[in-house]
């Protein structure tokens, strides 16, 4: 299941081009998430309309095995519109390269994964 914490205290100051094609057009943009919920997932679901994406978080699928049915409770959901949702994809895309640039590249098939952490015989 996916967890609610209380937020940490990280204000933070970033600047931003208003117009992409704008070098001029600076604005620094004073973030505050002091009082911003946390919420921890391991299961994302995207679904979309023609007019939104949708996000929902969760925690992990529960399966029931013996009635072959699987359970996903949404603890929260975000609504992108799509110009929204495309400027995510580009930021997860860019931070997830810096993160395996730094740490090394996740696997995402889970069998590969304990393949290659199996502790090697002598």
């Amino acid at each position: 299941m996916a967890t609610k914490k209380t937020a940490v205290k990280s204000n933070s100051t970033e600047t931003i081009a208003v117009a992409p094609t704008d070098q001029a057009g600076q604005l620094r943009l004073m973030i505050d998430d002091e009082e911003t919920p946390l919420l921890y997932s391991t299961t994302v679901r995207v679904w979309h309309s023609p007019e939104e994406i949708n996000l929902d978080f969760a925690g992990p699928i529960r399966p029931n095995r013996e009635q072959k049915t699987a359970r996903l409770r949404v603890d929260q959901r975000v609504v992108l519109n799509p110009w929204a949702a495309k400027r995510l994809a580009l930021a997860l895309n860019q931070a997830m390269a810096r993160y395996e640039q730094t740490y090394g590249l996740l696997e995402l098939d889970e069998r590969k994964r304990r393949k290659n952490s199996a502790p090697k015989r002598s």
